[in-house]
């Protein structure tokens, strides 16, 4: 019986040393590749993002202010995995590598976005303008609209969580289940 035991757990630590090694050869692949297009840009095209910004007008708030008209739905996300997706990063060794930082960080690549974790602690991780672009029209309005919005515009939205949830990066991520994560997601207080 301990013979049996031992080799189930030898079989165990074999397996998971063997998916580390994968999985650590897929991301040093990746590192070969050229940058992503961060993807605010990807969802809107360069001609619209570009006008955008040119305007000034356009900034990134923080995610303090998106929780004092969007209370509920900031504390639902308090234990979500996007709360936490820079620090899962950063452990692994990739915390300034900007292919990684594209999507485990607010804004990366855009301008007025994170930059590091000493220059920008306050848009680390994903936070609400992760998926939803620079706020700062949006908190000056108080109302629907800003730079990529929410209900006004799902269409975009549902590109922006496509942008980072591909089956390449997310092995939990399926499209034929998009509509109903992003439909849960979308629930202010998640179940």
């Amino acid at each position: 019986m301990e013979l049996f035991r031992l080799l189930v757990v030898v079989l165990l630590l074999t397996l998971f040393c063997a998916t580390l090694q994968a999985s650590e050869a897929r991301i040093q692949a990746v590192l070969k590749e050229p940058l992503p297009v961060p993807p605010l840009i990807n969802v809107l095209g360069q001609e619209i993002y570009d006008a955008a910004m040119a305007t000034g007008r356009y900034s990134y708030a923080g995610n303090t202010k998106c929780r004092l008209c969007h209370r509920e739905f900031f504390l639902g996300r308090k234990k979500d995995k996007h709360d936490f997706a820079l620090e899962k990063v950063i452990e692994m060794g990739y915390g300034e590598n900007p292919r990684c930082l594209t999507c485990h960080a607010t804004g990366y690549g855009i301008e007025g976005g994170f930059t590091s974790m000493k220059e920008t602690p306050r848009l680390a991780n994903v936070q609400c303008e992760g998926c939803h672009g620079p706020g700062s029209v949006h908190v000056k309005r108080r109302d629907a609209g800003g730079f990529l919005s929410g209900t006004d515009r799902p269409e975009r939205i549902k590109k922006m969580c496509q942008s980072c949830h591909t089956e390449r990066w997310d092995r939990s991520f399926h499209p034929s289940d998009f509509e109903v994560v992003y439909k849960k997601y979308s629930n202010p207080t998640p179940k």
